[in-house]
């Protein structure tokens, strides 16, 4: 029998001996991350020496060791050593020496081509005088396992190793144990997170087993019993940038260390950026809690920069308006309602005639009320609600603006965390008000962390979404197409195309930066302290990335990235 051992979305360490599974099963479900009340690693200063001792295998070797290291060690504080070979004979005593020894077996083509089982916690060490290895992995020989079924068994069965046990076996697990042909809750084990439905743990989730990613719930549990290395943040860029389709450059507006804004641009040649300009120095005071927003709001062709802000408990929205060397100060509406630090600044033509406009998202006591403010060129002619409480509030949304039914008026999407998948809802406009609707309610898996910019990656005239998410430590981006009318299913353009920066080392941002009709991404991110862009351009159904400038200034997390066609 071919059984697999998951982490419940509540993960859940166990406090007792035993092996996990006798080769476990993979089928679709998940729970709370448990552990068994075992001894842990935190008793060996958070160490698992590791050995391998079949020979051979080296491409699912190697999967193993990077979808490991790109888990568990990647967000907690666990060091798994060694990886080498298996010390096998009493030569100076190295027989009694105790690993995590790692067999491997030979499989067929079930499970797509890779299983196993794990002991939990420090019952996983064991010495070659021992022969019961704490690991027992199996592979079909011949290299054709799938990869990302791989990296599944190897991330969960080294969950076990960390004291997890199967996530559909504990207590927080409303949909039981029989659903997943377990044979029901595991004793001597202390719950640490909520009920997860898609942990690595779960031998029954969503994914169907395909994937090692862990879920957010299942980085909350590792974290809390190892401790965090990298906490679990979301990127967060304070510009928004509604789409041009004009070539776009890059503004990036900063702190100087006086607490006064300066704006510099990263004007675009097509294939790079070149020597950054400086578009105003200190021309008003700096507030990390501003919301930036850049867009043409007086339809001169140039691309302008808004900022909102905290006037004495009051929002006052700011235009900084682009003469193409220079920007020129103005506020456009001093009076623009009751500040409040949560609310999303988006900009976009949400009544079609040409300028761009702000829609300030809010939260009205738990739910989704959105403001737009109107530009007649000159200034913004206060603000009148589009849309009062038509959905539930989260800090966790994600929000974007866009055209994505090609109308002529920008539309506001969502993408939030329904049940631990991804639901995209759009706000379409009618020019004076939104009208939500669920365009895609399942988009896959939901991560925290992941970043979601909206553009026409395609070039057909419509909108569409772009998630970029932490795929084993390494960026990969989905998109979903807009048909006018709903959002197709997600589709692989770019797969580990390079690491995974989060939190305020990055910002993404999107636009046309090689002017060839179709919407790019790009990212600024803190190379040792340093500013690098890079760009990934569309071909019209991939991404290519490429370094657009490198090291371009100082790093600062609080600044914040524009797009836009400012020359």
């Amino acid at each position: 029998m071919n059984r697999s051992t998951s982490l419940k979305s509540s993960l859940i360490v166990l406090l007792c001996a035993g092996l996990a599974s006798a080769q476990e099963r993979v089928g679709s479900h998940s729970q709370p991350l448990t552990v068994k009340n075992v001894r842990l690693w935190t008793q060996n200063g958070n160490t698992v020496p590791v050995c391998w001792e079949t020979p051979g295998y080296a491409r699912e070797k190697a999967i193993v060791q990077a979808a490991v290291i790109s888990t568990w060690q990647w967000h907690a504080k666990v060091n798994f050593t060694g990886w080498g070979a298996c010390p096998t004979g009493g030569i100076g005593g190295s027989a009694t020496v105790k690993q995590v020894r790692v067999r491997i077996t030979a499989q067929g083509t079930a499970n797509a081509g890779a299983g196993g089982s794990a002991r939990l916690g420090m019952d996983a060490l064991s010495s070659a005088n021992d022969n019961d290895p704490g690991v027992s992995l199996s592979f079909n020989p011949d290299g054709s396992a799938n990869r990302g079924r791989v990296e599944y068994v190897g991330v969960h069965e080294f969950g076990h190793v960390l004291g997890f046990v199967h996530e559909q076996d504990t207590p927080g697990n409303p949909e039981g144990p029989a659903r997943c042909a377990s044979p029901g809750n595991e004793p001597n084990s202390t719950s640490l997170t909520a009920y997860d439905r898609d942990s690595i743990m779960n031998y029954c989730n969503r994914d169907g087993n395909m994937t090692g990613n862990l879920t957010d719930i299942d980085i909350q549990g590792v974290q809390a019993v190892y401790g965090v290395r990298f906490p679990n943040l979301a990127a967060r860029n304070t510009c928004a940038s509604a789409l041009t389709r004009q070539t776009a450059s890059v503004a990036w507006a900063w702190n100087d260390g006086s607490n006064q804004a300066s704006i510099a641009l990263f004007p675009s040649s097509g294939t790079k950026f070149t020597d950054r300009a400086v578009l105003s120095s200190r021309d008003g005071g700096w507030g990390d809690s501003v919301k930036w927003f850049a867009g043409d709001f007086n339809a001169d062709g140039k691309s302008d920069i808004g900022a909102a802000w905290n006037n004495g408990g009051h929002a006052t929205l700011t235009m900084r308006l682009s003469t193409g060397s220079a920007l020129r100060q103005a506020h456009w509406l001093i009076e623009a309602g009751g500040w409040i630090d949560t609310t999303i600044y988006l900009p976009g033509d949400f009544n079609g005639d040409g300028k761009t406009d702000v829609a300030g998202v809010w939260n009205n006591a738990g739910k989704v009320s959105i403001a737009v403010f109107l530009s007649d060129g000159q200034k913004f002619t206060g603000w009148t609600q589009w849309s009062d409480r038509d959905g539930g509030w989260a800090e966790t949304v994600k929000w974007f603006a866009g055209d994505f039914d090609g109308d002529g008026k920008s539309d506001i999407g969502a993408a939030w965390n329904n049940g631990g998948r991804t639901t995209l809802t759009v706000r379409a406009s009618t020019g004076r008000s939104f009208v939500a609707a669920h365009w895609l309610t399942d988009a896959g898996r939901w991560t925290d962390t992941a970043a979601f910019v909206a553009g026409d990656f395609n070039g057909d005239g419509r909108a569409d979404v772009a998630r970029l998410w932490n795929d084993l430590g390494n960026n990969s981006t989905d998109v979903t197409l807009s048909n006018g009318r709903a959002f197709q299913g997600a589709s692989a353009w770019s797969t580990r195309d390079g690491g995974w920066i989060q939190g305020a080392a990055v910002k993404w941002i999107a636009g046309d930066f090689n002017g060839d009709g179709k919407t790019d991404i790009g990212a600024a991110w803190n190379d040792q302290q340093l500013n690098t862009l890079t760009i990934r351009a569309s071909t019209g159904s991939s991404f290519a990335p490429a370094h657009w400038a490198v090291r371009a200034g100082g790093w600062r997390d609080s600044a914040a990235w524009c797009a836009g066609h400012f020359q």
